[in-house]
């Protein structure tokens, strides 16, 4: 089967029964934490979405019934919230190793996918934090909205578009909402899988670092 046939699978066991290459064992033992903090944000986030209400009237109150009165919602939403952070401290971590490898000069895809998967999983944990939609959220939301506006020529319609009107409203929460749990996180799955079958490549064919 040609390589282009194959599947993220196919590669990922033709990868474990071929030699890992001492420079690519960190970027795989790495590629492989970031995808499981991954899943378990999406599974520890489809259990809260099960309980979660973006609408303004009925946050705050989602939120506390999750984690007083759902069985083990408080560990869920602990696990969510910790799994975050990990996940944004392990993308900066492989990205630090490339910085510092300079592998990168050699692999511009596998870069750019990196740089753009940590981008994207920071402003996933960051549209998390205004899901709570209390006064400190809802300002953070106008003030960066206002930023947004002066960006020359888009900078108005985007933040429009975020929005969804000319104030902040129900209609901001629930895209704020959209984008945080759909949006974002598939767009983060693609770029890890992506950058991960990059290394699962290297592997197979034996190369290290940027050669």
């Amino acid at each position: 089967m040609a390589e282009h046939e194959q599947g993220i699978p196919d590669m990922l066991k033709a990868a474990l029964r071929s030699p890992i290459p001492h420079e690519l064992r960190g970027d795989l033992g790495l590629g492989a934490l970031v995808i499981a903090l991954f899943l378990l944000q999406v599974f520890t986030g489809i259990l809260m979405s099960l309980y979660y209400q973006p609408s303004p009237d009925a946050v705050a109150e989602s939120v506390q019934y999750i984690m007083r009165d759902v069985s083990w919602g408080w560990l869920v939403r602990g696990l969510h919230h910790w799994s975050s952070s990990a996940l944004i401290v392990a993308c900066l971590v492989h990205l630090a190793r490339a910085v510092l490898a300079a592998r990168y000069r050699g692999r511009a895809w596998y870069w750019y996918l990196g740089v753009l998967a940590t981008m994207l999983v920071i402003l996933s944990a960051f549209t998390g934090e205004l899901l709570t939609w209390d006064n400190d959220a809802y300002w953070r939301v106008r003030a960066i909205l206002a930023d947004v506006e002066t960006i020359p020529l888009v900078g108005p319609e985007l933040a429009a578009i975020v929005r969804g009107g000319s104030e902040v409203s129900a209609t901001t929460l629930s895209r704020t909402y959209s984008a945080h749990s759909l949006f974002v996180p598939w767009m983060v799955w693609m770029l890890l899988i992506s950058s991960f079958g990059l290394i699962v490549r290297d592997v197979r064919r034996g190369k290290a670092g940027g050669s």
